[in-house]
């Protein structure tokens, strides 16, 4: 319901503007108030990192426009070339492409919109990053070295651990943070792709062992995004979405070799993807973001939690603090259940070849093992 009114205020407030019809001011203001209760909001204004109305209609353009656009990348860009890449020139062919080339040729479609969108979001990710570092401060100026200062922000540069460096990056100017377009934009973006994505997933992509995950997964990222926008949590959240989207990137390049049969390079981009997956969602996502998110802010708001408040009437940021945590802890939890898996397709594609003295086999996603077995039989049976 929540998702559907707010696609519903954006694509309405969006078609009334272009047509140059103005909706009454009173029903404007219902429905954003509404989904973005006031007490949140901090009075958000376009001089800090608060949700406008405006914030929220560009949510609902990329919610709308992200299916759209997937539908005709695939159609004009990501089809052929999945097809070239998958199928030998004898299979593209035939009028009849056996129906296991089929699925391949559509999974790689989508590890391919997947690493075009997180590429995509990695670029604007770090472009937003360093201005909010300028911003606080920890990029002190113009000719400073780009590449040594950000190795000294992520390092803890000047003897401040990572958490510190990450907890002034973050709280610094807390809650009138001036935010630059290029951080909401991103926002925007995110926040639209993952929202599109819920529906995409039941009822475009192929579904796999983890989708109840998946769907979980997209739902709580989804609100984590609105949670931190509304309580002008943004430079957190833009660490976080860099931290999440890195690791993405690696694991859809090494499912678009697997799929094209690229064994060798495969391997080598799931090892990566596996060392960046420890290093950053294990180690630093909890132990340097939450944590910080966790305590830290706290320590800021210096009073006990059953005494703060954002704005009157109640005491809702400790309410609202607490929710937004607990959601970043889900999420450790998943990065832990995924994890297994990964280990279980590393022991299959290298361990055990190494034990049989055998070349080690490309990495199989396990997650489609389920689905590749009932293909098999399916097919068995026609041929009985």
């Amino acid at each position: 319901f929540f998702f559907s009114f707010a696609i519903f205020m954006a694509s309405s407030s969006f078609l009334s503007a272009s047509a140059g019809v103005r909706l009454p001011s009173l029903w404007r203001e219902f429905m954003y108030r509404s989904i973005v209760p006031s007490t949140i909001t901090l009075v958000a204004s376009d001089h800090n990192c608060g949700m406008t109305p405006t914030d929220f209609r560009m949510v609902g353009i990329f919610v709308l426009a992200t299916p759209i656009i997937r539908l005709l990348l695939n159609t004009a860009v990501l089809r052929p070339i999945a097809r070239r890449a998958v199928l030998t020139p004898s299979q593209r062919a035939r009028k009849r492409i056996a129906k296991a080339d089929t699925d391949r040729v559509t999974r790689f479609q989508e590890s391919a919109w997947k690493l075009l969108v997180y590429t995509t979001f990695q670029i604007m990710g770090w472009r937003a990053m360093i201005t909010e570092a300028k911003s606080a401060g920890l990029l002190l100026t113009d000719d400073q070295s780009l590449l040594l200062g950000l190795s000294d922000m992520i390092s803890g540069g000047g003897g401040s651990s990572p958490r510190r460096t990450f907890s002034q990056f973050w709280l610094r100017g807390w809650p009138e943070q001036r935010c630059d377009s290029a951080t909401k934009n991103l926002y925007a973006a995110e926040l639209g792709f993952y929202v599109a994505s819920i529906g995409m997933l039941l009822v475009w992509e192929v579904r796999r062992k983890d989708f109840a995950v998946m769907l979980t997964h997209h739902v709580i990222t989804s609100l984590l995004i609105f949670h931190s926008w509304t309580l002008h949590f943004m430079r957190a959240g833009l660490a976080i979405l860099l931290l999440h989207d890195a690791s993405d990137i690696l694991m859809e390049s090494a499912k678009l070799c697997n799929y094209a049969e690229q064994k060798h390079s495969a391997n080598m981009l799931f090892g990566l993807f596996m060392l960046s997956w420890i290093v950053l969602r294990l180690l630093t996502f909890p132990f340097v973001v939450v944590r910080s998110t966790l305590f830290d802010a706290l320590a800021m708001f210096r009073a006990p939690p059953w005494e703060l408040h954002i704005v009157e009437p109640g005491p809702v940021l400790a309410f609202h603090h607490g929710v937004y945590n607990v959601a970043l802890l889900a999420l450790c939890c998943m990065h832990v259940y995924w994890f297994t898996l990964i280990c279980q397709m590393a022991h299959r594609a290298i361990v055990v070849p190494a034990m049989e003295n055998r070349t080690p086999d490309g990495v199989q996603d396990i997650r489609e093992e389920d689905e590749d077995e009932e293909d098999d039989a399916g097919d068995e049976e026609k041929e009985d």
